[in-house]
C-alpha cells in the first residue's frame, strides 16, 4: 500500500506540472496550406434583395498568430482565398499588428486577390467588439470598464476614423456554469450599445446566426450596419460571407459602404467543404504519456475560472471543486487490487 502511494504521488508530481504547461500542442499548423477554391456566389444568395450585386465577399472578424489564432498571417490570407473571401478584416485580440502585417503580405503577394481592412478585437470580462479601419492598437483596459470608459473607447475609435462592431452576443450572454451567469457579465444591451454610437453589430459569428441583432439592425438602418465574421481561430468550415458593392477593391472603397450601411450577406448554415485537419507534432507524442497521467489526476477535481479577459486575468472568482467521494473510491479501488494481487 505504502508502495502504491508513493508511486501515485510521484506519478501526479510529474504528471500535473507536464500535463499544465509542458506537453506542447497536439497538432502543427505551421506548413498547412489551404489548396482549393470555394465560390460561394455559386449557390447562395444575399439575404437582403436589394443588395443583389456585389463584387466584394468579406470575412470581417479574423485572429492570426499575434493573439490566439493558430495561422500566421499569411496563412489566413490563403484560408481566406481558398474559402471564396476576395476581403478580410483581421481583428486580432488587442492588437493591429497580425492585421499590417496581413495587409503588407496581400500588398505584397495578393494585389489584385484579396484586400486587407486593418483592425483589432477590443476584448475585456464585460465586452468583445471589433475596431476596424484603424491602423494603431487602442489600449485596452480595465478587465470590467465602466459604461463611460466602453464610451470613451468607441468614441476614441471614432475619432481616429474607425468602426465599432460588436462581436457575438448570443456567444457573449450564455449561461456559464457554475455561476449562472453570462459569458462576460453585465453584457451592455443593445439599446445601450446603439446610445453609445456604436456602428453596427456581428450578426453572424462562425455557424451562428444572430437573429435578433438582425433584427435590432434592421430597425436602426440609418444608425447601424450588419456584418458577418467567420471568428477564425482554427481553420475550418466557413458559413458566411458579407457582401458589398464597392467602387473598387480598396480598403478605404469597402469601408465607405460599410459606413454607409449598404451590406448584405451569404449563409451556408452547413459550412463549406473541404475541411482539412493538420498533422501531428511528434513531440507531442514524447511527452503526452506523462500529459495523460496528469489529465487522469486532474479529473479528481474541477477548477473554474470563467471566460479569459485577454488581459492576464478571467471574468469570475475561482471556483475548486474538489470530488473527495471520488479520490476515496480510488484508494478504496486500489486497495482492493492490491488484496486480490496478494491472493493471486
Amino acid at each position: 500500500v505504502v508502495l502504491a502511494i508513493i508511486v501515485i504521488l510521484l506519478l501526479v508530481a510529474v504528471g500535473i506540472p507536464v500535463s499544465d504547461n509542458g506537453v506542447p500542442q497536439p497538432a502543427d499548423y505551421t506548413n498547412m496550406e489551404f489548396n482549393w477554391k470555394i465560390n460561394p456566389r455559386s449557390y447562395l444568395k444575399p439575404m437582403n434583395p436589394n443588395y443583389t450585386d456585389y463584387n466584394i465577399l468579406l470575412d470581417a472578424h479574423l485572429h492570426t498568430t499575434y493573439s490566439d489564432g493558430v495561422l500566421s498571417p499569411k496563412q489566413v490570407i490563403e484560408f481566406a482565398l481558398a474559402n471564396g473571401y476576395n476581403a478580410i478584416i483581421v481583428t486580432d485580440h488587442q492588437t493591429v499588428k497580425g492585421s499590417v502585417v496581413a495587409k503588407e503580405y496581400a500588398e505584397k503577394y495578393h494585389k489584385d486577390e484579396i484586400t486587407v481592412i486593418t483592425g483589432m478585437e477590443y476584448t475585456c470580462c464585460r465586452i468583445h467588439m471589433n475596431l476596424i479601419g484603424i491602423n494603431e492598437s487602442v489600449s485596452v483596459s480595465p478587465p470590467f470598464p465602466s459604461d463611460k470608459e466602453l464610451r470613451d473607447i468607441i468614441n476614441k475609435v471614432h475619432d481616429m476614423d474607425g468602426l465599432v462592431i460588436v462581436n457575438h452576443i448570443p456567444w457573449s450572454n450564455a449561461t456559464q456554469l457554475p455561476w449562472g451567469n453570462a459569458r462576460l457579465p453585465n453584457n451592455p444591451s443593445r439599446e445601450q450599445l446603439l446610445e453609445w454610437g456604436v456602428d453596427g453589430f456581428e450578426i453572424v459569428n462562425q455557424n451562428t446566426f444572430d437573429l435578433r441583432s438582425y433584427q435590432f439592425v434592421q430597425d436602426n438602418p440609418d444608425r447601424l450596419v450588419g456584418l458577418t465574421g467567420s471568428d477564425m481561430h482554427y481553420p475550418g468550415s466557413s458559413y458566411a460571407w458579407t457582401t458589398i458593392n464597392a467602387t473598387d477593391n480598396s480598403a478605404d472603397a469597402i469601408l465607405d459602404e460599410i459606413r454607409n450601411r449598404r451590406t448584405s450577406f451569404l449563409l451556408d448554415a452547413s459550412g463549406t467543404r473541404p475541411v482539412q485537419d493538420p498533422p501531428f507534432k511528434r513531440d507531442y507524442f514524447k511527452y503526452a504519456p506523462w500529459g495523460l497521467v496528469g489529465d487522469y489526476f486532474y479529473g479528481y477535481a474541477d477548477r473554474y475560472r470563467g471566460q479569459y479577459s485577454f488581459q492576464g486575468s478571467f471574468c469570475e472568482s475561482e471556483i475548486v471543486d474538489v470530488h473527495h467521494s471520488m479520490i476515496g473510491w480510488f484508494f478504496l479501488w486500489l486497495l482492493i487490487a492490491i488484496l486480490i494481487l496478494e491472493i493471486l
